[in-house]
Order: structure tokens, then sequence, then C-alpha cells
């Protein structure tokens, strides 16, 4: 009986070791699915009076390695598409406000860490994040036939430094709060998530 009572606790310890092993097994084929490049849907990130603008994201999640504190983290970089709309008033080469659209092209870099088997936390470095606003891409939108070409040239680089910054402001809050995926599901091509009870999906690219 004694040594039977004895091999108890050896059991419950093979239990606990058999759960841990599966939960690390799990986390490792989590994170060997992730690894690629992901792009996303438009979402609208600034809509104010000055500027409306949405973006397409692109991850590009690098493999994952443990790390010193036994996690699974890896490189992230996100690439975005940018297109914004915004109103020129009170410029003395205009007669009327004008409506303008532009598009610009943002980098960010980061990391990403398993949390569990369908969870990945972030973390961006806000300080790399890049936004470069394509002076060729500013088009007026319905000008009047008042407005001419060198009018609008005149506009251009003032509007592309006063565009990058607010994109940069608004993207710099939008990525410093992007901190957890849950309930991250990949089937096939797609990869589904949630942020804040809200639902995202990201489809795989070609590399």
């Amino acid at each position: 009986m004694k040594s039977l009572l004895s091999l108890v606790p050896l059991f419950e310890l093979l239990a606990i070791s058999a759960v841990v092993v599966s939960c690390s097994n799990s986390e490792a084929r989590f994170a060997k699915e992730v690894p690629g490049i992901w792009q996303g849907t438009p979402e609208m990130f600034s809509d104010n009076s000055a500027v409306t603008a949405t973006i397409i994201d692109t991850y590009e999640f690098s493999p994952a390695e443990m790390t010193a504190n036994e996690t699974l983290s890896g490189p992230v970089t996100v690439t975005g598409m940018v297109n914004t709309t915004t109103q020129i008033v009170g410029d003395s080469a205009l007669i009327e406000p004008l409506s303008l659209s532009a598009s610009a092209r943002t980098t960010i870099s980061g990391t990403w860490t398993v949390i569990d088997d369908d969870e990945i936390s972030l973390s961006f470095d806000t300080q790399s994040l890049v936004v470069e606003v394509d002076p060729d891409g500013v088009v007026a939108n319905n000008a009047p036939l008042s407005i001419g070409t060198p009018a609008i040239d005149s506009i251009t680089p003032k509007l592309c430094k006063t565009l990058e910054h607010s994109i940069r402001m608004a993207l710099t809050a939008r990525y410093a709060a992007l901190r957890h995926m849950d309930d991250v599901k990949i089937k096939g091509a797609l990869l589904k998530y949630e942020i804040n009870h809200e639902d995202f999906v990201l489809t795989r690219q070609s590399e």
C-alpha cells in the first residue's frame, strides 16, 4: 500500500508534464502557421473635418524563435497603402474650396509573440514609422474650370507635408493601440482574428 501511494505524486507529475508539453506543442504549431505575408482589407483610421483616410495593411510575420523568457517571438513589419481626401480653402490661388485626393505608403516595424495557441501579442516601435506621400498621386476632385494645373502644382508640396503629418499622428496612435490579436484562426489562405471583439480577416499573399 505504501509503495502504491508513493506512486500517486509521480502520476500527477507526469500528467502535469503531459499538459505542459501538449500546450507547448500546440503553441509551436501555431507559431509555424503564422509567418508569411498577410494582407488586410481597407480600414478607416482618420475621419475628421481636415482629413479622411483609409489604409490597407500588409503584415509580414517573420519566423518566431524561442526567447530567453521562453516565449516564441519574431519580427513583424506592416506596410500600409493609404488613400486620403482633404479640402483646401482660403488659398490665394483658389477661387473656391478644392477637394483633393492623395495616396501614401507607410511602414512600421515591431515584434509578434505567441501568447497561446490562438493569441498573438503585438508591440510596434512607433519611432520606426515611415510615411511617404506620393506627390504625383495628388489629384483634384471635381476641380472647377477656373483652377488650372499650375495652381494645383503650387499647392502640392505644402499639402504633402500637411498630409504626412496628419497620417503620422493618426497611425502612431493606431499602431500604439494595436497590441493583441485574439481568437486567431488560420484556415487555408485566411487568417481571422478579433481585436476588442471586432472581427478582422487577412489573406495570405504569395511570396
